[in-house]
């Protein structure tokens, strides 16, 4: 039976690459903004078993029922790729505007902790799951002007180091990627000497398909950056 993966922020970038992919061997479950770039994704992915939703991520609501949703429709859930975020603006942290980084860290830390405790249950009973939450290198090394998008994305480091203890002993895996720089919509200019997604979802789809324990943490970075610890 093929496994069921859940994966945030589908329609662009890391997410988009991962899930055509992933579309032979696994069912999947697929979330985004846009509805226009999901019928684009959907129509990709011909063939394979696709359940998807467009919905602001940081509405808990809408977040909440997705999780049910994919629950009822695919009856379990065996790995969560929490692919959604975004960095609104950068500032020197004297400028930072208090409501862009309240809306950061809903986006890259509280939203991403709602998909697990969404789906974790799921994972308990079966005692198996995976969950990888794609970071940032700026976890890793400090750059100015990154003060919002380096909190919100620390905030959620800390907390995936922290489950990665509290499941490991229910066989559930907990995997953090820190790109570094990765050439997407993501990003206001395109900058060919920066990582293609596709690379990076390749690397998450071997830490899916590692057969032997867990693959705990990936870091990539383009040859072109000098912010390596």
């Amino acid at each position: 039976m093929k496994k069921t993966v859940v994966i945030t922020g589908a329609t662009d970038g890391i997410g988009y690459e991962l899930a055509l992919l992933l579309k032979e061997d696994y069912q999947l479950a697929l979330c985004g903004r846009s509805e226009e770039k999901m019928a684009a994704l959907v129509e990709k992915l011909e063939g394979a078993q696709v359940y998807q939703e467009c919905f602001d991520i940081t509405d808990d609501e809408k977040r909440n029922a997705f999780c049910k949703n994919v629950l009822e429709h695919f009856k379990t859930v065996d790995i969560l790729v929490n692919n959604a975020g975004a960095n609104v603006k950068k500032d020197r942290v004297t400028d930072i505007d208090l409501s862009q980084l309240r809306y950061m860290l809903e986006l890259n830390c509280v939203s991403a902790l709602g998909m697990i405790q969404g789906l974790y249950p799921a994972m308990k009973v079966k005692k198996q799951g995976l969950i990888v939450n794609v970071l940032s290198s700026c976890c890793l090394f400090n750059n100015p002007m990154t003060g919002a998008y380096s909190a919100s994305k620390d905030a959620m480091e800390g907390i995936s180091k922290i489950l990665l203890k509290e499941v490991k002993g229910e066989n559930i895996g907990v995997c953090n990627v820190y790109p570094g720089g990765v050439d997407t919509s993501f990003r206001p200019n395109p900058n060919e000497k920066y990582l293609k997604p596709k690379t990076v979802a390749k690397m998450i789809k071997s830490c899916m398909e590692n057969e032997e324990g867990c693959v705990h943490e990936i870091v990539v970075r383009p040859f072109v950056e000098d912010n390596i610890c």
